[in-house]
């Protein structure tokens, strides 16, 4: 017959949920397989962010060489409307390049404060 001691040592939590060293494996396991399946979509969506607007600052810049270049042979040629074109694609790829949104990993709600170390 289990004494006193013994019923107060076995906890609620013993009695409710009863599961074997397996299955305690096989559960953290697959928690921590989520865990860090959700930080690579993550660092994924992050990577795939940076390449966009690293494209969109490429563009930028060549079409502000573009339209230096066409000040520099504006006093030989006649290329007003071109360079009024090429001011109108900088105002717009500028404008593209605002939308684009880089997200920042929040560490700390990941359970990974050690990473800013």
């Amino acid at each position: 017959m289990a004494g006193n001691k013994d019923l107060k040592m076995k906890g609620q939590l013993m009695e409710e949920k009863e599961e074997t060293v397996k299955e305690a494996y096989q559960r953290g396991r697959f928690e921590i397989m989520q865990h860090y399946r959700a930080m690579m979509v993550m660092y994924r969506d992050q990577t795939k962010a940076i390449e966009a607007r690293h494209q969109d600052e490429l563009n930028k810049v060549r079409i502000e060489a573009k339209l230096d270049l066409l000040e520099e042979c504006e006093a030989l040629f006649s290329m007003y409307h071109e360079k009024k074109k090429t001011e109108f694609k900088l105002v717009l790829a500028e404008a593209k390049l605002e939308d684009v949104q880089v997200s920042t990993i929040d560490w700390f709600k990941l359970g990974e404060p050690m990473m800013y170390d």
